[in-house]
């Protein structure tokens, strides 16, 4: 299925998959950032989502951070 361009600029309705959906790829839309791949077009639905959910966009923030620290997960310091 071809994907209008306009969709993703006007936000169209019924296009956004929501916040669940979205936090299901987050891992992997973040790797993808972190590796310097163009993450925005692998995974467009997520992108469009980051643009018009402030919330998502604040949990992707702290996972890009998390994932690009040197800290090793689930320690304290």
């Amino acid at each position: 299925m071809t994907r209008d361009p306009l969709d993703d600029l006007l936000g169209r309705p019924g296009r956004d998959p929501g916040c669940e959906a979205v936090f299901e790829q987050l891992d992997r839309y973040c790797e993808a950032v972190l590796r310097g791949a163009d993450a925005a077009s692998d995974f467009p639905d997520v992108a469009l989502h980051l643009r018009n959910c402030a919330d998502c966009r604040e949990d992707t923030e702290g996972l890009l951070a998390v994932l690009a620290s040197d800290v090793p997960h689930g320690t304290e310091g």
